[in-house]
């Protein structure tokens, strides 16, 4: 009775609830759409409205057409936020053929209830206690959300992730670069080779750092029920080490398991201890409906272990593209966990991020994404107490240094965002991200990056390709 009891407090916690979506259960929602658990009916329906939709247009529409396509063909400042506006709001509206303009048009009867109804939850949600920050009321906040969604198509969230009720970034909102318009299609523009998957399947991407000598983490590929070295011979051993074990395609942490080995034996949270056969069995297992990358176990530099909680923390850096053809460093950030029981140092499920300075490798403040009330900047780690605000980056030039280089070595895509760990001898490489979020960067740095280095490269590039000065193949 015991066993199934706990059973289902368990089964409880995992289940996505409507409050979960309501409280914005930061660490809750990224599980539910990353690894689909259970939900009821009511987040059920909202989580498909958040999950960001593909179809066949490289301009997509995220969450509800933005307002301001409306009038995106009047004649900008100049500045390349603008530029940057402007170029996705013509190539949405120059894909889409009659029917689906039409479409569209009949999209943005969606607009009025779920800016109005995104309004009032985040209001309700983090209102009050912005009211005591800034002093500003919660009819002002909706109405100046109102005015953000009206002339930037920034959305409610985004008023407080970007703590645009402050008085100099609201004057600053047009220069903020929208997740609709660069995932949901600028970055796709200017992928110069279409249809690469190289940043999409771990195993590849593992083979071309390889091959260009950019420093990654050794690995084995499990795959159609079997454990595979590089060369594609079948494996009948582990590395004798702790392990990490991740879907190929997966993100955020979505289905990794985190292996310890004692000297004889592995075992994870909520696993018995189990052999070497047995081990490679299991991953034999999984592997007949998903493909996965066993990779020994990385821990932290010991000056940043203070700040990891265990967990391998992660650079997120982004190069982009520059004039003279070399590929430049521009913003990063220090992703770390925000708890002792987390898994990964993902930022979208509830992990701190702090700006680097790019020059120096100096950290700022840390805080998470910034949508509830609680959301606060940390000088020190929450945990641990540690100083995050001042303290210099191990292997800085080192770092920077690789991520050109690796950016060198995947030349198809323009920018690329890039998920470094800096270990005790260095920096290397995890992933790569051809459809990087810039939210990360904009709220870690608080302001925006449209009229930065990297938005006039990012507009440099949108006008070259707009002339037609641009390379693109189809291999």
């Amino acid at each position: 009775m015991g066993d199934d009891r706990r059973r289902r407090v368990g089964d409880d916690r995992r289940r996505v609830h409507l409050r979960d979506v309501l409280r914005i259960d930061v660490s809750k929602l990224h599980t539910a759409m990353s690894e689909g658990v259970e939900a009821g009916p009511a987040a059920r329906l909202i989580l498909r409205i958040l999950n960001e939709p593909k179809n066949r247009y490289k301009m997509r529409v995220l969450y509800c057409p933005p307002l301001p396509l409306l009038w995106g063909f009047r004649p900008g400042d100049g500045s390349a936020a603008s530029v940057v506006h402007q170029t996705y709001a013509r190539e949405f509206w120059r894909e889409r053929r009659f029917t689906g303009r039409l479409g569209l048009f009949a999209q943005l009867l969606t607009w009025p209830p779920i800016v109005f109804g995104t309004s009032a939850w985040f209001t309700a949600l983090n209102g009050p206690a912005i009211r005591r920050r800034s002093g500003k009321g919660v009819v002002r906040q909706m109405y100046e959300q109102l005015q953000l969604a009206t002339r930037h198509a920034i959305l409610p969230p985004w008023y407080y992730m970007f703590e645009l009720f402050e008085e100099a970034r609201f004057q600053r909102a047009g220069e903020y670069l929208r997740r609709d318009e660069t995932k949901g299609g600028i970055f796709r523009m200017l992928q110069r080779v279409a249809k690469d998957r190289t940043l999409n399947n771990k195993a590849r991407f593992a083979d071309r750092c390889r091959k260009h000598d950019i420093r990654t983490p050794d690995y084995l590929e499990a795959k159609f029920g079997s454990v595979l070295r590089p060369g594609r011979q079948e494996a009948d051993s582990l590395p004798h080490a702790d392990l990490f074990v991740k879907p190929t395609r997966g993100r955020g942490g979505r289905g990794t398991e985190s292996w310890r080995y004692d000297g004889s034996r592995w075992s994870r949270e909520g696993a018995v201890a189990i052999d070497e056969p047995a081990l490679l069995e299991h991953l034999r297992v999984l592997s007949t409906t998903e493909k996965y990358l066993i990779q020994r176990r990385l821990v932290s530099h010991p000056d940043l272990a203070d700040l990891s909680a265990g967990v391998l923390t992660t650079v997120r850096m982004m190069t982009i593209l520059a004039e003279n053809g070399d590929f430049e460093a521009t913003h990063a950030v220090y992703r770390m966990p925000s708890t002792a029981s987390a898994k990964v140092d993902n930022f979208h499920a509830g992990g701190l991020a702090a700006k680097i300075d790019i020059e120096t490798g100096e950290l700022g403040p840390a805080s998470d994404i910034g949508l509830h009330p609680d959301s606060d900047w940390h000088t020190n780690h929450p945990v641990s107490g540690a100083q995050i605000a001042g303290r210099k980056m191990p292997f800085w030039k080192e770092t920077i240094d690789l991520a050109r280089r690796a950016h060198a070595a995947m030349p198809e895509r323009a920018i690329i965002g890039w998920d470094i760990a800096i270990v005790a001898d260095g920096p290397m490489l995890i992933e790569g991200n051809g459809g990087a979020d810039l939210d990360i960067i904009q709220r870690a740095h608080r302001e925006p990056m449209g009229n930065s280095r990297f938005g006039e490269l990012l507009a440099h590039h949108l006008e070259n390709r707009t002339r037609g000065d641009w390379s693109t193949s189809s291999g």
